[in-house]
């Protein structure tokens, strides 16, 4: 009995970092409102949990940079197509979103190529 207590213990204690690391958009993000920004790509990250793109935007004549946080990597590779070269470093995107609570950025809903490439057309978690 105390055998199975113990690794129940365990089990547990390895478990909780992973089931903490996961974390509703909700909290980061305000979805209450939403903005859209036109910023140039500075780079593009393919990664789970979440993927994203620094962009640089301009605001009162100096670049600030903004995160575009985006579902899992694994969604827009299989779900929508996306390749690690569907945007390139200097390419010019302007998305729309839930804005960050704190700081430059937003959870993306919507996406477009400068040349009109819809390339996330609704929210992706």
């Amino acid at each position: 009995m105390l055998i199975r207590r113990i690794t129940l213990l365990i089990g547990l204690l390895l478990t909780a970092d992973t089931s903490l690391a996961h974390h509703s958009i909700g909290g980061e993000f305000d979805s209450s409102r939403s903005i859209t920004v036109t910023g140039t790509v500075k780079e593009v990250a393919l990664i789970n949990p979440h993927a994203y793109i620094l962009i640089d935007v301009e605001e009162a004549g100096e670049a600030v940079q903004y995160t575009l946080t985006m579902g899992p990597a694994i969604k827009l590779i299989r779900g929508s197509g996306w390749t690690p070269d569907i945007l390139l470093a200097g390419d010019v995107v302007t998305s729309s979103g839930r804005p960050m609570r704190k700081g430059n950025g937003m959870y993306i809903a919507h996406l477009v190529t400068e040349d009109g490439e819809v390339l996330i057309g609704e929210l992706v978690e």
